[in-house]
């Protein structure tokens, strides 16, 4: 079976960054070992520095380029065109689209079955307001999502959450699949140095930084010595300056070490290194982040916005608590520093929830399936 994934992917193997790009380098490594997939994915994005083609973690991996100025107003026709020429290339049975946005219109233009992970709830998300551009483009978005969940009919839901915020009405196949992990994540042994709190997810607004931050400035009055590492891309937006000036204002800047996107070696030394993560987000579906933590045997703190719930046990592997209340989240962080032996049952109990939920063979075996139902589906309306 040759299947064509529309994606996001990390154009740098090196640096795996969060969210799409993740999960469809874990997923394709997961398909690759199959003998029955034959993948080919095709991702269309701005820090492509040329088009080519390469043999990557078991795959054909097809980059393009992406230097349209404006193109959600033109809905984004011409990176269409550029994937819809790879796929009369290369011709796949079924096309996979990680993603609403281009990777669904993509999978949509080719007229062949199809699959669409929904990742980001974009019809949900609060609109962008820190400039006019990203206001119209978040306008846009939604729209565009609202327009493409109306035509789509198999879908993947990542979580609870993503299942219960699907519009109602539409004749939808399901299929449950979680977002899947790095393998190598799993063989991570956990040895806190130092009461050190591990934040993913970068300095955009939907993360709420900010909160981030003032959780940190009450963790700090009762353990001064405690360490916040965020990982993640600057926003390059008003959001970042308002972070960095926080932490010149509360005098943090010792403490809190913002490190934008790392490689993955430095990413595994960090869940190493950490008592905890936090994710005070405003919105999520199902965050990679998370599924590691458990990997690792990481206790995690949390809000209660989105699918964060249905990830964080509360009580079990971690707290949740309202988003946006940095006392409640800080007095459930300082719970966990200041109790090893609660942090070691949270952690023993996130141990076993990863080993059991985020199983890349699970994951690839359960994806396979969804492939052959919908393609089993075709054949028998041809046959009819």
């Amino acid at each position: 079976m040759r299947v064509a994934m529309m994606a996001s992917y990390p154009v740098d193997p090196a640096v795996v960054p969060g969210g799409v790009p993740a999960v469809a380098h874990y997923l394709t490594k997961g398909l690759a070992r199959r003998d029955d997939i034959d993948l080919h994915v095709i991702c269309c994005q701005g820090d492509v520095p040329c088009d080519q083609v390469e043999e990557r973690d078991g795959a054909t991996i097809h980059f393009l380029t992406d230097n349209s100025r404006f193109s959600q107003a033109m809905m984004l026709r011409p990176q269409r065109r550029k994937i819809a020429a790879v796929v009369q290339r290369i011709r796949p049975d079924l096309v996979h689209a990680q993603g609403l946005g281009l990777p669904t219109m993509a999978a949509l233009d080719t007229g062949l079955p199809n699959l669409v992970t929904i990742h980001g709830i974009f019809w949900r998300e609060q609109a962008d307001r820190s400039s006019f551009r990203r206001r119209m483009g978040s306008v846009i978005r939604k729209y565009g999502a609202q327009r493409q969940l109306r035509r789509i009919r198999n879908v993947v839901v990542i979580s609870d959450y993503a299942d219960a915020v699907l519009p109602q009405g539409n004749d939808y196949r399901r299929y449950f699949i979680r977002n899947p992990i790095g393998e190598e994540i799993f063989s991570i042994q956990n040895e806190p140095r130092g009461p050190r709190i591990l934040v993913v997810g970068g300095l955009r607004r939907r993360k709420d930084p900010l909160t981030t931050m003032r959780v940190m400035a009450r963790v700090l009055r009762e353990i001064p010595e405690a360490t916040l590492h965020l990982l993640g891309p600057d926003s390059g937006t008003e959001l970042e300056a308002e972070v960095r000036a926080f932490l010149r204002e509360k005098g943090m800047e010792k403490q809190v070490k913002l490190l934008g996107l790392v490689p993955k070696e430095t990413l595994w030394q960090e869940y190493r290194r950490a008592s905890l993560m936090l994710l005070p987000s405003l919105e999520e579906t199902a965050p990679v982040a998370l599924g590691e933590a458990c990997a690792v045997g990481l206790p995690a703190v949390g809000s209660d916005a989105g699918g964060i719930p249905d990830m964080i046990e509360d009580g079990v592997t971690g707290f949740i608590r309202p988003a946006g209340d940095d006392r409640a989240l800080a007095a459930a962080v300082l719970d966990i520093l200041q109790s090893d032996e609660l942090r070691r049952r949270l952690a023993g109990n996130a141990r076993v929830r990863g080993e059991a939920d985020f199983n890349l063979d699970a994951i690839a075996r359960s994806t396979v399936a969804a492939y052959e139902e919908i393609l089993g589906e075709v054949a028998s309306e041809i046959a009819r």
